[in-house]
């Protein structure tokens, strides 16, 4: 068995219980735009069914646990990076997040934008929706789906889920400079000035929901908190002991407090300026998760413990970005056979379940036949080269961080 210096050394830091709850990040995303559209021809709205299923298929909570997770493995590395060499490689960390990030990313959007538009023409299917492209090339194109939003309202393509992708890689460009530049005495400094520019920007746009859901300061609190997290797991052993001793009824109904906020929060907490701070009460609960999966020695369930949602979570990744490409050829193959009926409870149930088998197969492809060739080159560009900084343990299990996002 490896030692905790040994770990260090080789880079391989890895949280075992993150990939699940990644891969359930990714379910909530699935599930809104693969299946909400039949279930809610099947449930009325209004009802407590359609409640349920429009919290548990909710894309936006997804989307909001990937961005704290991303906050909470970056900032990890950047300072485990920080404690093992006294200084943080910017050069090298931008070089394993191009690796990581940019392979797949302008395939989907190249395919999303060139290609999949080129064939339509082709096919003489009109392609109403004009996009900024250079957008989307510059990770940008949060930006660009914010104006779409707000003019052609209900029009998307695939292309439009790189959105938090490009405010992600616009973290991954700022946020290592900040580390990088500041004295350390100043690093719980940067968590609450972010958290506060964020908080300004949701005042001033409080009523603006697609400013608050797609601009980058309007989610940026997010990636904030999941870092803050991590600055306490490293510099706080009592922030860490309080985790690791948390009584398995206190963990219960910490969940369980916290998964009632999400199911009633918009029907109690809705005067004027709710959405200014209700996402930051969202994101402390996704950052509580993430905490206690890592470092609770009494937990009632570890992601770890199942091998599905452990497996499949490294794939995350490409299922995000592939699965609007799986939904889209679906429903291209159900107009071909003159099924499709967007009408139909059965077929656009069968629709969803064919375009998530379709994503699984398409991301386990991407994945070991193309992504991997670049992950692989990653290690060349690994920085911690002392071993003298441990991470945290817990019942003698290294606290590993490996990112996948």
């Amino acid at each position: 068995m490896q030692t905790n210096a040994e770990n260090i050394d080789r880079g391989k830091i890895f949280f075992p219980n993150l990939d699940g709850l990644r891969f359930i990040a990714f379910l909530m995303v699935f599930m809104q735009h693969g299946f909400l559209t039949s279930l809610n021809l099947q449930f009325q709205k209004g009802t407590f069914i359609n409640k349920l299923f429009t919290i548990l298929f909710d894309g936006g909570t997804g989307v909001s646990i990937f961005f704290v997770l991303s906050g909470f493995l970056i900032t990890y590395l950047l300072l485990a990076e920080s404690e093992s060499n006294g200084k943080i490689n910017v050069l090298s960390f931008y070089a394993r997040r191009t690796l990581r990030i940019w392979p797949l990313y302008f395939v989907v959007i190249t395919f999303a934008l060139v290609i999949y538009p080129l064939l339509k023409s082709m096919l003489g299917i009109s392609s109403p929706l004009s996009y900024n492209t250079i957008y989307y090339y510059a990770f940008l194109s949060n930006f660009d789906v914010i104006n779409l939003r707000t003019y052609f309202p209900g029009q998307d393509s695939m292309s439009s889920i790189t959105w938090s992708v490009a405010i992600e890689e616009q973290f991954y460009l700022i946020w290592p400079l900040l580390f990088c530049f500041l004295p350390k005495k100043f690093y719980k400094y940067i968590f609450g000035g972010v958290i506060l520019v964020s908080l300004l920007f949701r005042f001033v746009h409080s009523q603006e929901h697609i400013q608050l859901y797609f601009h980058s300061l309007g989610v940026c609190a997010d990636l904030a908190i999941g870092g803050l997290g991590a600055y306490f797991a490293i510099y706080s052993a009592k922030f860490r002991d309080f985790f690791q001793n948390l009584s398995k009824p206190a963990i219960i109904l910490l969940y369980g407090l916290g998964i009632a906020w999400l199911f009633y929060h918009k029907q109690f907490f809705n005067f004027h300026y709710a959405p200014v701070f209700s996402r930051l009460i969202s994101t402390a609960f996704f950052a509580f998760i993430i905490l206690e999966q890592n470092f609770s020695k009494r937990s009632f369930f570890k992601f770890s413990k199942n091998r599905l949602l452990s497996s499949w979570g490294k794939y995350t990744y490409g299922l995000y970005l592939l699965h609007p490409v799986a939904i889209t050829l679906v429903a291209i193959a159900l107009k071909l056979f003159h099924v499709y009926d967007e009408h139909s409870f059965m077929i656009s149930l069968f629709a969803g379940f064919a375009a998530l088998a379709l994503s699984m197969v398409l991301s386990y492809f991407s994945y070991v036949y193309y992504e991997k060739k670049f992950l692989l080159l990653k290690s060349n560009f690994d920085s911690r080269r002392n071993p003298e900084f441990k991470p945290a343990t817990v019942d003698g299990q290294v606290s590993q961080v490996l990112v996948h996002s």
